[in-house]
């Protein structure tokens, strides 16, 4: 409820909507400027406005008149007055003169008085004054006052365990008593806590005649730190109508939150959220505090907690136990064991046959990769993401391909892995007799299905025995661990259907790279990469404290990514001492205690690192050197005694970038400053393991004075992922979206000097990339520049590029940069903002049409037949000479699809070939969407497959469309007709089937007010809300209901922000339905959604 005005207006935050005495106030005792104010944006309007109305309102009508038994009357009576001039209003809007200031209430004929009853929009109320306290024709229902919740159904409540306040057992037990379904989230279930609830609970559950449970329970949980009790989840599991769903990944278990969802059918549904999970300790004693919000009362809160249980339901981290099934008892019984600590790590069995999503997101890449015919593939990503559960995954889908067991080799460096690695492949494919180990002397009975250490491999000669194609598949293992020249020898020598490489990272120890053994990406990039900050948004690394620490070292003559950078920083910081002090200093004031310590000190050459170490020693901090002339004994024992707490640090260069697993290691300092963010990467992931007792990970870099153009903005988006453009909005809001548990600090000077570089990148972008592209020419020659390089070989986003306004092209940069003669005419300067508009496109279909339309003969040959380009009919009739070889109505589509993209104005009408000849006066332009289409194909990853029911169009299931793309392929634009289209929905009766464009609501920022109608529920569930006017006495309403018995089918586009494209996410059949204006639809896709998709579509951050 909005606050008074008070008399004066102290200092601070205010969110207050303006009233006119609120204006007065600040005129009269502020000034000009000493306040901020910002217009009220427009869907938060309505809301806002009526919060002031409602508070005022609420003080009229305390005050009108007094108490006595006619003030009820009085009350309704004013009430009714004012919705009688708020329906006037609505009416009559539109006569001159009429602000709505000064008139009263106006009658209306009874034509609108009639209509506006109907619509149910604006309703009197009553006379007199009541209350519907509930509807019980065929069921009873507790409607008296001792059998409904205390708190009511539309009032939201704090319970606090304090004075003055319900006990939160008892009013969950009259919500139970008093609700259809019930759904229950919570870190964990005691039986003390089911106890006090199972009178309630099995008299809410009792079946009818027909064995229908009274009320239906879904129950969420997990084994974290081992508190759940197994007789609590039998008892609960054991009830009809019950089911239990638990986590036994205790390791990423996501589950903290604790709430109690209570859905009725008459829509006045309730929501306890807080910190009681289902035990009595928690609801009934304690400091636990829950927040009660309502359906009617705080109806996007309840829409939000409704998506997010039901988003979590589907989630397969979640399975279902059954009591009764001993492998469920086992494997529960094994995982509150570990996660309590009394026992040793159990694999779980029947709850890991199923990839999680990030998992199916790296199959789902690799699936794509061979579709587009390269099939030896290498998968990066970070140690303890389950590589081994992804290889087995893919070799049981090739199996389901092929049939039978196609011959597998299984390569690594160690027997433990091998053991491991063909129990995950036994457990994936449910056979526990699969797979023969070779390892030391042992014979194995096959060599079909081989587990084999690359000493086994090399020393047996088991490609020169058997073959270089004798296997299928082969899988090495930690590649980037084997030695140089046995792993030389095989990847060079083996010659499967499919070599799949797994790594954490493609350097090997020696420094080189490993690419080059594998068919990577058109861009250079592995197969399948799962980046830092995805890996740390699922929980799979150890999240980080980044601290960017003011260092007044002048770096400014450094000459970086050039011969001399280390030489040079060496010379700066070695022999340092005020530079180690403050290093020292900064290290004990924010670690506190370094007894608990493990840390690892990055520096830039061997004598740095000497120096360090006789610092830190000299301090106190007991450190150890340990470079490349170290004894191995001193390499292996170090790391043990670091890890016992001898040492509290390892003092290094490089020795440990790499290829060495520390996971107790919970400090860095990176004392070695870089423009990499390659190594900047292997720095840190260096201290990102996960490992008992280990919270977080400390890392210290130290910001020194560069020139100008050093590049904080890439080291920034290889630790967050952010593109340059959106680093300095978050640098200046300390960094509010990184992943769970993450944190970022730039001290004073380090914040300023890295804000002001990043600003001035973004400011000075253009001007930046032309003196980027000179000096590339001058390295690579002007004959052999291409934009695919160009971007590749200097780090540079296509979007940094393309940017829709102002300068803005490849043509455009190459003329900035003087590698084009001449000025740029008004088309060429127009089509290069205009390209901006094809970056999203990931169609394999339309890239290809791209490249044939810009590399043809046909193209130019259409220029010299038909050299006028004003959109006349015989240029239309020449778009059939230029597809006369084909000779097919969907290219043509194509080019129209072109065209409408690129020409967005709806007066911009013509026929495709029209456009085509057009741009084909341009010729630079005409050129540069040739190179932009091979930079387009370069990074897609997206498979050719046509969309479900629309096979005769050219667009591709779960591919990337801006609107006028979709409308124009599904023919409601052509070349003599194109119409404004703003409406969430378009029926297309003549193929009866029916397009649903859904806009996420998932604005910049975090708001009471964002929706949650919308949201993908599954891979292959998604809820939707329909447009307001629809409801199941509607034509429109029964066409969903009825469907598919009345033949309509329906196709869903959906895209997170109205910024974005949409993606094609194909057909989708009615599961339920509730509701009425607007009805909420299930859907079910019948093509489930890609991991990736899924989890932008989810309304849970990591889904």
């Amino acid at each position: 409820m909005p606050r008074k005005s008070p008399a004066l207006l102290p200092d601070g935050l205010y969110d207050q909507v303006v009233t006119d005495s609120l204006q007065q106030l600040i005129e009269a005792s502020i000034g000009e400027h000493g306040f901020t104010v910002a217009d009220l944006a427009a869907e938060d309007a309505p809301a806002r406005m009526a919060e002031v109305l409602a508070s005022t309102l609420a003080r009229i009508l305390e005050d009108l008149g007094e108490e006595d038994g006619e003030k009820p009357r009085r009350q309704l009576a004013l009430v009714n007055d004012l919705l009688r001039y708020v329906r006037h209003r609505a009416t009559h809007s539109d006569v001159p003169g009429d602000t709505g200031a000064g008139h009263g209430p106006h009658a209306l004929d009874p034509r609108e008085e009639a209509r506006f009853d109907a619509d149910g929009v604006h309703e009197l109320l009553s006379s007199p004054p009541r209350l519907l306290l509930a509807v019980h024709r065929n069921r009873v229902v507790p409607f008296r006052k001792e059998g409904r919740p205390e708190i009511g159904l539309a009032m939201p409540w704090l319970f606090t365990a304090g004075r003055g306040t319900p006990s939160l057992l008892s009013e969950l037990q009259r919500e139970l008593g008093a609700c259809d379904r019930v759904d229950i989230l919570v870190s964990f279930i005691t039986q003390s806590g089911v106890r006090k609830l199972l009178d309630i609970l099995q008299r809410i559950t009792a079946v009818d005649a027909q064995g229908r449970p009274g009320t239906r329970l879904r129950i969420l949980t997990t084994t974290y730190t081992g508190a759940t009790e197994m007789q609590a989840l039998d008892l609960l599991a054991r009830l009809p109508g019950v089911e239990v769903r638990v986590s036994l990944d205790g390791r990423r278990t996501r589950l903290h939150a604790k709430a109690w969802i209570f859905h009725r059918d008459s829509g006045f549904g309730s929501a306890y959220v807080g910190s009681a999970n289902l035990s009595a300790a928690a609801m009934m004693g304690g400091l636990e505090w829950t927040v009660k919000f309502t359906e009617q009362g705080q109806e996007e809160l309840f829409a939000r907690a409704r998506a997010n249980f039901e988003t979590l339901w589907e989630d397969r981290e979640f399975q279902r136990y059954d009591p009764e099934n001993a492998v469920h008892r086992t494997a529960l019984e094994n995982a509150l064991t570990r996660e309590a600590g009394h026992g040793f790590p159990v694999r779980v069995t029947f709850f890991d046959l199923e990839p999680k999503s990030y998992q199916q997101d790296m199959l789902d890449q690799l699936h794509a990769e061979r579709l587009q015919g390269r099939h030896r593939n290498l998968l990066v990503a970070a140690t303890g993401t389950g590589k081994t559960v992804v290889a087995a995954f893919d070799y049981r889908r090739l199996c389901a391909a092929q049939g039978g067991r196609p011959r597998l080799l299984f390569v690594a460096h160690r027997e433990e892995i091998l053991r491991q690695a063909r129990r995950t492949y036994q457990e994936v494919l449910r056979d526990h007799a699969f797979g023969c180990l070779l390892v030391g002397g042992a014979e194995p009975d096959s060599h079909d299905h081989l587990f084999a250490t690359i000493d086994s491999v090399s020393s047996r000669g088991l490609v020169d025995r058997f073959g270089a194609d004798y296997w299928n598949v082969v899988v090495i293992d930690e590649c980037h661990r084997l030695a140089a020249n046995r792993f030389d020898a095989l990847a060079n020598a083996i010659r499967p259907a499919m070599l799949l490489g797994l790594t954490a990272t493609p350097e090997r120890s020696d420094g080189k790279s490993i690419l080059g053994y594998f068919q990577n990406r058109r861009d250079g990039s592995p197969a399948v990469e799962l980046r830092l900050w995805q890996a740390l948004d699922l929980q799979l690394l150890c999240p980080f404290e980044y601290y960017a620490c003011d260092d007044e070292t002048d770096f400014s003559s450094v000459p970086w990514n050039a011969p001399g950078e280390t030489a040079a920083i060496d010379r700066l910081v070695t022999g340092n001492d005020m530079r180690a002090r403050m290093v020292i200093h900064e290290w004990q004031r924010l670690a506190g205690s370094l007894s608990q310590s493990r840390a690892l000190v990055f520096c830039v050459s061997v004598g740095h690192a000497r120096f360090m170490t006789d610092r830190l020693n000299a301090a106190g901090i007991p450190a150890e050197c340990v470079v490349g002339d170290s004894s191995a004994e001193d390499r292996r024992a170090a790391p043990e005694r670091l890890s016992r707490g001898e040492i509290n640090a390892i003092v290094t260069c490089d020795l440990y970038n790499e290829g060495v697993d520390l996971p107790f290691v919970n400090t860095l300092l990176l004392l070695r400053p870089t423009q990499s963010p390659v190594l900047f990467q292997q720095q840190i992931g260096r201290g990102l393991r996960l490992h008992p007792g280990k919270e977080s990970c400390l890392i210290l870099d130290f910001v020194g004075r560069y020139r100008e153009d050093f590049r904080f903005d890439r080291l920034l988006s290889s630790l967050t992922g952010l593109h340059r453009g959106q680093l300095p909005r978050e640098a200046e809001n300390d960094f509010p979206s990184l992943p769970s548990g993450c944190f970022i600090h730039l001290q004073r000077q380090a914040r300023e000097r890295i804000l002001d570089s990043l600003r001035r990148l973004v400011q000075q972008n253009w001007r930046r990339l032309c003196t980027e592209l000179q000096t590339y020419v001058t390295l690579q020659g002007r004959d052999s520049i291409r934009l695919v390089d160009f971007l590749k070989d200097q780090g540079v986003e296509l979007e940094s590029l393309y940017r829709g306004s102002g300068r803005s092209g490849w043509t455009c940069l190459k003329r900035q940069a003087g590698l084009l003669p001449g000025e740029a005419s008004q088309e060429e300067e127009y089509f290069g903002r205009r390209f901006a508009d094809l970056l999203h496109v990931d169609d394999v279909e339309r890239l290809a049409f791209l490249a044939q339309v810009t590399q043809s003969r046909a193209a130019h040959e259409l220029k010299e037949a038909h050299p006028n380009q004003n959109g006349s009919e015989p240029v239309a009739t020449s778009g059939s000479a230029l597809l006369k070889d084909a000779g097919s109505a969907r290219e043509r589509r194509l080019l129209q699809m072109l065209a409408y993209q690129i020409d967005a104005g709806h007066q911009q009408k013509e026929t495709g070939a029209a456009f085509l000849a057009r741009l084909m006066e341009s010729p630079m332009s005409f050129r540069e969407l040739g190179e932009l289409a091979e930079v387009l194909s370069s990074r897609n990853v997206l498979p050719a497959r046509s969309i479900p029911g629309m096979e005769d169009l050219p667009l591709c299931l779960h591919a990337s469309y801006g609107i006028r793309e979709i409308l124009t392929a599904v023919g409601w634009l052509t070349d003599t007709r194109r119409s404004p289209f703003q409406a969430g929905v378009l029926a297309l009766p003549e193929r009866r089937t029916e397009l649903l464009f859904v806009t996420l609501d998932k604005r910049e920022g975090y708001h009471q007010r964002i929706a949650y109608h919308d949201y993908a529920i599954s891979a292959e569930r998604f809820h939707w809300q329909t447009q307001n006017s629809a409801g199941p006495d509607t034509k429109v309403g029964r066409r969903y209901l009825e469907s598919p018995d009345n033949g309509w089918q329906f196709q869903l586009f959906v895209r997170q922000t109205r910024k974005d494209p949409y993606r094609a996410c194909g057909p989708v059949t009615l599961l339920q339905a509730e509701g009425n204006r607007p009805m909420s639809i299930h859907w079910k896709l019948e093509v489930p959604l890609p991991a990736r998709l899924f989890q932008a579509f989810s309304v849970l951050r990591d889904a």
